[in-house]
């Protein structure tokens, strides 16, 4: 059977077919790598924003654990004080107890011995003060002074430049920005520096931090050995002789020293009046023992009546007249706090977004011939010949308690991301249309 010679056109069909498949390919590839390209930016966009917000939520976790380190060093060091105060009214009180046990020959060493003791007591505590202030008070300036530094580095400009990082890290073709609408500039309406009469909320925190030995330490108690002849008794509690014993650790008004005081003394009850004999109250009858130290920069005399030991007026005078001054003590240090006052305001404050705006310029695309000869694509119409990817992190006060405001002696700054504000968009397409007419 014969057959009929070809005529061509299964050919012409077949390679009609294989151009058509061949530029489906193309698309397909083409199509392909733009939706990579736009993927790839949407991740440098989101590896921006996370980047940026990190950054600002680190710098205020640093100021939070700067704050609380200046907080421990300024407890330590009323400590320290306390620790000397209390040396020497301990030695004051062996001293002028062995001057009535020097009467008694076989309490006689004994009493040398707890004299000794005390006094090497109190310079080990007064050499331990006069080391560690100096110290601790020039750390904090150091603390306060980082802090600063922190605040200065976190600014628009760098901010722009972590951006470019970022994005050009990942790929040197894309573009990245921080839009207007951003937040970057929250940062410093955000931290304030109190010093000065601003410190007050900080030196009530430092003094509420104290423990309570420190604070105010003191005790009431009778004395047997010297019962009540001056009046009329009409309890058991007044037969006898009070030992009443005050002192604390504060705060100068003025935030410049440290000062720690104690006092012993013993009381003896008054009668109500000349015509009325019995016992009312009761007064300091002779002081039994002192002790104070301060510490400031210069050394100012006399010591205030902290912890109540202003009952104790003579062993206060004492007490102040021969208190160790420590030198070295810069005065409390300046803090960084949320400028903002009232609890809807830090609630406001708590968190500040960063949106950032990543694009790639058409030409650095592979498909930039295809959009380049389509006059009625889209994106190259409403998007400049750019792919544009928008991605926005949040800061965030985060207390999982809920039982504080935002503030910045909790490190408790976290970072998320969230969706954009309509702002953001407007933002986007507003820079967007600005390139596409450039």
């Amino acid at each position: 059977m014969l057959r009929r010679p070809p005529q061509g056109f299964v050919m012409l069909m077949g390679l009609g077919l294989s151009l058509v498949l061949g530029l489906v390919l193309l698309v397909l590839g083409l199509s392909s790598s733009l939706l990579s390209d736009k993927q790839r930016g949407q991740v440098l966009a989101d590896a921006a924003s996370l980047s940026v917000a990190n950054w600002y939520a680190q710098a205020l976790n640093y100021q939070a654990y700067a704050n609380r380190a200046i907080l421990a060093n300024e407890v330590m060091m009323a400590q320290s004080l306390t620790a000397l105060a209390w040396s020497k009214h301990a030695e004051t009180l062996v001293n002028n107890t062995g001057s009535f046990a020097s009467f008694l020959p076989a309490l006689r060493v004994l009493a040398g011995w707890a004299s000794q003791a005390a006094q090497a007591s109190r310079v080990s505590a007064e050499l331990a003060a006069r080391t560690e202030i100096p110290i601790r008070s020039g750390y904090t300036r150091v603390l306060a002074a980082s802090q600063e530094a922190m605040r200065l580095a976190v600014n628009p400009f760098a901010t722009q430049t972590l951006v470019n990082e970022v994005v050009w890290s990942g790929d040197r073709r894309f573009f990245g920005q921080y839009l207007p609408s951003s937040d970057v500039s929250a940062y410093y309406r955000l931290v304030k520096t109190y010093a000065g009469e601003e410190r007050a909320p900080f030196a009530s925190l430092v003094t509420g931090e104290l423990d309570g030995f420190t604070r105010a330490r003191g005790y009431t108690q009778r004395l047997y050995l010297l019962p009540t002849t001056s009046c009329i008794p009409t309890s058991i509690d007044r037969l006898f002789h009070r030992m009443v014993r005050r002192g604390g650790t504060a705060l100068s008004a003025d935030y410049s020293e440290w000062e720690a005081i104690d006092t012993l003394s013993a009381h003896q009850w008054r009668r109500r009046s000349w015509w009325n004999r019995t016992c009312g109250g009761h007064r300091e009858a002779f002081p039994m023992a002192w002790g104070a130290s301060d510490a400031s920069v210069p050394v100012r005399p006399g010591v205030a009546a902290h912890g109540g030991s202003g009952i104790n007026p003579s062993a206060r005078r004492l007490a102040s007249g021969s208190s160790a001054a420590i030198t070295g003590y810069l005065g409390l240090s300046a803090y960084r706090d949320l400028s903002q006052t009232s609890p809807e305001q830090r609630k406001a404050a708590g968190a500040f977004r960063i949106p950032v705006l990543v694009r790639l310029p058409a030409r650095n695309t592979l498909a930039d011939r295809l959009f380049a000869q389509s006059s009625q694509s889209l994106t190259t119409q409403a998007m400049g010949s750019a792919l544009w990817s928008l991605s926005t992190a949040e800061v965030r006060f985060v207390d999982l308690q809920g039982q504080n405001l935002p503030n910045l002696f909790l490190p408790f700054w976290r970072v998320q991301r969230v969706s954009s504000s309509l702002a953001d968009q407007a933002a986007a397409l507003a820079v967007a249309n600005a390139r596409k007419e450039n």
